[in-house]
């Protein structure tokens, strides 16, 4: 079951934000909402084919960026009609009632605290007081994003703090870029037991994700029966 969730918050992270020209917190956001709900439902409780989009959906809303219900039924069925599942069977008010189950299970907490806002307050800050050039910092900065948005892949988010996760992007970007960030790190006063757990689970994303193809990911969720709301 975690292969499968990281596969579909990766299916959320790209197909969604590609075709609905979303900003890329509120993709985290439904990220946070279908782990978050899954940690308390199974598979057989609720359809992930019809839980990533109403997590998006919530999402949209929570962050103030609002899509259309439709455009998103449309997009779920071209997704699985790609994936070979056939013409999906659901509908708009399958996602709206979907959406009141997700808020049931998520105890209407849509708060979300990500590392994005820390994350570009170190970068800013590791700039001044390792004085990076321009260019270095720009590197650096980019490597610490992308890292940062392959991070929604793991469970990270539900077990740390998003302080944390920032810190241990910056950290595995220094040791992949040769920059000495020990200066900055010791500052913080942080435990870096804590930083080293993170960046290891970040390697192992790295180094076995994903031990299944995608096509038997589709094989495996495809064979999941409908399960209306």
């Amino acid at each position: 079951m975690s292969e499968l969730l990281s596969c579909t918050c990766v299916t959320i992270s790209r197909s969604w934000l590609t075709a609905s020209n979303l900003r890329q917190r509120v993709v985290a956001t439904a990220i946070s909402y279908f782990r978050r709900v899954y940690v308390k439902k199974s598979f057989a409780d609720l359809d992930p084919r019809l839980a990533a989009p109403a997590a998006l959906y919530v999402a949209a809303k929570a962050e103030e960026c609002t899509v259309q219900a439709l455009k998103l039924v449309h997009r779920m069925k071209s997704h699985a009609c790609m994936c070979g599942h056939g013409a999906m069977g659901y509908e708009v008010k399958d996602v709206l009632q979907m959406e009141m189950r997700l808020l049931q299970a998520l105890s209407f907490n849509l708060i979300v605290f990500h590392p994005y806002r820390p994350l570009t307050t170190y970068l800013d800050d590791v700039s001044k007081t390792l004085n990076l050039s321009a260019n270095v910092k720009e590197d650096f900065a980019q490597m610490a994003w992308s890292m940062l948005n392959d991070s929604l892949k793991t469970d990270l988010s539900l077990c740390h703090p998003p302080f944390l996760i920032a810190i241990a992007c910056m950290h595995l970007v220094a040791v992949m870029r040769h920059v000495d960030l020990n200066p900055w790190l010791e500052g913080l006063r942080i435990d870096m037991h804590q930083v080293r757990a993170v960046s290891s689970s970040l390697l192992d994303l790295y180094e076995n994700f994903s031990s299944l193809s995608e096509d038997q990911i589709s094989a495996a969720v495809g064979k999941l029966p409908m399960r209306l709301p």
